[in-house]
């Protein structure tokens, strides 16, 4: 049965090759986008840790692998008869998402539901190897940018500097004026946060709400994380003088601030896995 999958998986992926190409030229060339050569791996190796413990395969479940067959075929139609695409983010997107439900429509059909459950999250996972699209991308940006915004000018007003905000986005300082761009808004190392978030979830967590709070912490941890970058640069403006809006903190220090917003983050992983430990300790003693 295993290797039936893998034959036809391999059909599909032979069938998609071409918008395949095309995501992997975009992953190469765009750095939001680099992450999605990864996700086939992660994939395949969380499917693999659980071989061993995988329910019998049952019956095909031809209703539900139906339903997943036909939405794949709306996105192609979608894809091949729809209004068409000015950004290529969206085409692959769009083509990539039927190849994807063609895989959970196969794995449904051939191992039935109670393995498709089990590998839920495997097969779910998939979704991030669809390149963000244009409109996530502008909603996401947006967001980042008038919070981060929001929070870097309380944070320079704590800080004792003299600033007028005369726009959302516009802070005039003793030295300087600055905008908060979209390029500031931190998507990329936000989106690497996110999956790492739901990796690490998976792999050390076992209570749904807590994998679920380790999610919805990187909206704030992005936030702050950004806030305090541009209240950096902020701050070596007004007391370094205004040349240091050119400085590499400022145009290549995201992975400065993306090493810093880990430190939080696995300490909260790290709290929450000591709670489910002891938790687990105590029933024991029970």
């Amino acid at each position: 049965m295993t290797q039936r999958f893998v034959f036809v998986v391999a059909g599909l992926t032979l069938l998609f090759a071409k918008p395949l190409y095309d995501l992997v030229q975009l992953a190469l060339n765009v750095d939001l986008h680099s992450h999605t050569l990864l996700i086939p791996f992660v994939s395949i190796y969380f499917a693999w840790l659980l071989r061993e413990e995988l329910p019998k395969p049952t019956r095909p479940n031809h209703k539900l692998a139906l339903a997943f067959g036909i939405l794949g075929l709306v996105a192609l139609a979608y894809y091949w008869f729809g209004p068409g695409f000015t950004a290529a983010e969206d085409s692959i997107a769009t083509i990539l998402l039927a190849y994807i439900l063609f895989i959970n429509a196969v794995a449904l059909y051939l191992f039935g539901a109670n393995v498709a459950r089990a590998q839920s999250f495997s097969l779910a996972f998939l979704v991030f190897l669809l390149p963000m699209p244009i409109f996530v991308q502008y909603w996401a940006n947006t967001f980042f940018q008038y919070t981060s915004a929001e929070v870097s000018y309380h944070m320079v007003r704590m800080a004792d500097i003299s600033i007028y905000r005369y726009h959302p986005l516009t802070f005039e300082l003793p030295t300087i004026e600055l905008h908060v761009a979209p390029s500031c808004s931190g998507i990329r190392s936000s989106l690497v946060l996110l999956i790492t978030s739901i990796v690490a979830g998976k792999l050390f967590l076992t209570t749904r709400w807590k994998r679920w709070a380790l999610i919805l912490f990187i909206v704030p941890l992005a936030i702050v994380r950004n806030g305090f970058r541009i209240f950096t640069i902020s701050y070596l403006c007004v007391h370094e003088g205004p040349h240091m809006v050119d400085h590499w903190i400022h145009h290549k220090g995201g992975p400065f601030f993306f090493a810093l917003s880990l430190i939080p983050f696995f300490a909260f992983l790290w709290w929450l896995w000591r709670g489910e430990q002891a938790s687990a300790k105590r029933q024991d003693l029970d």
